[in-house]
This record gives C-alpha cells, structure tokens and sequence, in this order.
C-alpha cells in the first residue's frame, strides 16, 4: 500500500504538466477562432453599408423616372410579344425567302449549290422594205419586200455555287443552246403573194461564265442586304463571225448557213443587288455595267473567203427592279421588270480603223413573274415568265429552275 502511494506521488507532476499543455493548445484554438469572427463580422458590416448605397441609388434612380421605366416596361412587353410571334413566323418565311434570294440575289449560308434550269424564248420580228415611188400620192410602184423572221431558243444550264464564308461565293454556269429560226420573204418577183421561207437549226455549248460575290453588308433593321459581283464570260460557244450565207435562186431571201452560240469576245461585267425585307414584301434591285475586250478574227465577212478584222461589242448598263411576297412557308411569286441599253458596237478590217456599225445598237426591256416552291428541305422549283417591252427584247420568256442545296 505505502509502495502505491509513492508511485502516485512520483507520477503527479507529469501529470500536471500534461493537462497544463492541452489547455495551452485549446487556448490557442480559441484565440484564432475569434480573430476569424472578428474579420468576418468586420466584412459583413461592409457587405451590408455597400448594400444600403446601392439601395439607395436605385431608390433615387427609381423616383426620377417611374414614368419612363412604366413606357419601358410596355414596350418591352410589346417587343417581346413581337419577337415571339417573329419568331413563331421564321420556319414559314425563311424558306420561301431564302429561295427568293437564290433567283434574284445571293444565300451565303449553304456550303454548295447546284441549279438545273431550262428556258425557252421566242422572238417574232417583221421588216417591210419599200423600193419605188408614189404616184399620184396614193399608187405605190416599185418593190415591196416583208421579210420576217422567227426565232426559237432553247438554253439547258447548271449553275454551280460555292460559298467560301459568310461574305465570299464562287459561281460557275455552263450553257448549252439550241436554236432554230425561220426565214420567209414576201414578194419574189415583185409578186406581194409569193414568199420563200427557208429554216436553219444549229446547236452546241454557249458561253460559260465564271462569278464572285462579296457580301458589303447584311441585312439589317435600317439597311439592305448588299452584294457586290463580278462576271467574266468567255467565249467558249460559236461566234456568229465569218458565217457564210444562202442565197435563193430569186435573190430575195437570204439566210446564214449555221447559226450561232456565243458572241466570240471576252466579257467582264460588274455591279451590285440589294435586297431589303419590308414584312410582308421583299423589295429587291440590281445594277451591272459590262464591256467586251475587242477581239481579232480571221474571218469577219460572210463573203467567200477570209476577210481578217476586228470585232469589239458595245458596252452595256443594266437594272432591275422587283418586288416578292412569300406567300407561305413553302411559296412565293414575284414580279419584276428589267432593263439593258447596249451601245453600238465596232469593227474593222485588218489594217485600217474601227468603225461603228450603225444600227448594232439594242434597247432590251421586259416585265416578268416569278414563283418558287420548295418541294423538299433541299430542293425547290422555280418557275419564271416574262413579256418583253421593247423590240429589241424576246417577244415572251419561260423558264424553270431547280436550285438544289446540300
């Protein structure tokens, strides 16, 4: 027993100091957790004064324009609701517009198109050739000639287009033509009942041409969507220079022996289209100016042989203007009317100058229609027909496209 005691009283110092280290390490714990109290009683204060300033400032904001904040709101409600209905409206317009802006503008959003399209124009033209005199103001004596022709083309192209971006588009169209036209002439031996007729047909590759478009702009609230495109053509078909001629055994009907594609000279045009939608129409125009580089031959004349020359077309300006409305998520009709002046063109023979060749020049204008349908997501149809204005444009124009987007 006296041994136990003694090892307890051995002991008691150790323990002492044990408990006095465990209250000096709960001390410190302490301490630290009310420093940490403190920072963070000290932020919150701060958190709140900062919360009452902006309080404040929007109390003040708020009592100077109650009314202005009330026409706000409404407006916003109303824009709101119009964007809503906007946006319930955008599957059945958008379709019918983006196939509008494939006929008469440019869509940059499709990575490639292809466009197969057929046209048929029809010309009809008459020419009374008077060669004599009156007599007594009312006889006529001499010759009298009615010439007429009628021509018929057919033109079968694809259309390709790639778009590089938003802003840039490549296009390639590759034409093949066929012609057939009918001559007749009114009075072989003075006689005003006898007529020769004689038709010539001929067909082949046209002109290919090769474009680019730039985006300027894109469409916006106040502004149009415009783009700038230049056209180079070149003379890839037959070129109506140097074709030899028919003659009939009267000498009062004369016809080409072939008939041709092309037009036989390099051409560059360029010019900018617009389009601006006004809910529910879409207003579109375009302006182009185009001149052909003067192109040497050897053969100029319709005369047997070879007769070297030049040959360079007039330059030309063209406009159109149109209106669209899409009708529905899937169809559309426009209306149009187009117009190209060409001036007079220019020839020569091989060493002396050029000159102009009176009456080459043309003034082109027609009214047309339009429509397009979309008859899946990727392809459409578009049919179109005008009626031309002057004598110098086709009598009637029909054609049908089928723009296809992948």
């Amino acid at each position: 027993m006296k041994q136990s005691r003694m090892l307890l009283i051995a002991l008691a110092p150790f323990a002492c100091w044990g408990a006095t280290a465990e209250e000096e390490a709960l001390q410190q714990q302490l301490d630290l957790l009310r420093q940490q109290l403190i920072q963070q009683n000290q932020a919150l204060h701060q958190l709140q004064a900062r919360l009452e300033a902006v309080k404040a400032r929007l109390e003040a904001v708020k009592a100077a324009g109650a009314t202005t904040a009330t026409a706000g709101v409404g407006a916003g409600a109303a824009v709101a609701s119009t964007q809503q209905d906007a946006s319930r409206r955008t599957p059945e317009v958008g379709r019918s517009t983006e196939d509008l802006m494939i006929e008469q503008h440019n869509v940059f959003d499709r990575a490639l198109t292809v466009d197969v399209g057929l046209s048929y124009q029809h010309y009809n033209r008459k020419d009374l050739a008077l060669r004599g005199f009156l007599a007594l103001d009312a006889i006529f004596l001499g010759e009298i000639n009615l010439d007429r022709v009628r021509s018929d083309q057919w033109t079968a192209d694809v259309i390709t287009r790639y778009t590089l971006n938003d802003r840039w588009q490549l296009e390639l169209a590759l034409p093949y033509m066929f012609r057939n036209t009918n001559y007749q002439s009114t009075g072989k031996e003075n006689s005003s009942r006898d007529f020769e007729e004689q038709s010539v047909s001929d067909g082949g590759l046209g002109d290919l041409s090769l474009a680019i478009y730039y985006r300027v702009m894109a469409e916006s609230e106040d502004w149009p969507d415009l783009v700038w495109n230049f056209r180079a053509k070149a003379p890839t078909g037959k070129d109506p220079y140097g074709i030899e001629i028919n003659t009939s055994e009267s000498g009062n009907l004369v016809t080409p022996k072939e008939l041709a594609t092309g037009n036989g000279l390099w051409q560059l045009s360029t010019g900018f289209s617009l389009v601006k939608t006004m809910d529910p129409a879409i207003l579109f125009a375009s302006l182009n100016y185009g001149h052909s580089l003067k192109q040497d031959f050897d053969d100029i004349s319709y005369q047997p042989g070879n007769q070297p020359g030049s040959i360079q077309l007039g330059d030309w300006y063209e406009y159109g203007l149109g209106v669209a409305f899409a009708l529905n998520e899937r169809f559309s009709l426009s209306f149009n009317i187009n117009q190209r002046v060409t001036m007079e063109s220019e020839q020569g023979s091989e060493g002396f100058a050029m000159e102009k060749v009176t009456g080459s020049d043309a003034n082109a204008a027609s009214f047309g229609m339009g429509s397009t349908w979309a008859i899946t997501d990727n392809l459409s149809m578009a049919v179109n027909w005008s009626a031309g204005l002057t004598t110098d444009a086709p009598d009637y124009t029909i054609g049908i496209r089928f723009p296809y987007r992948f």
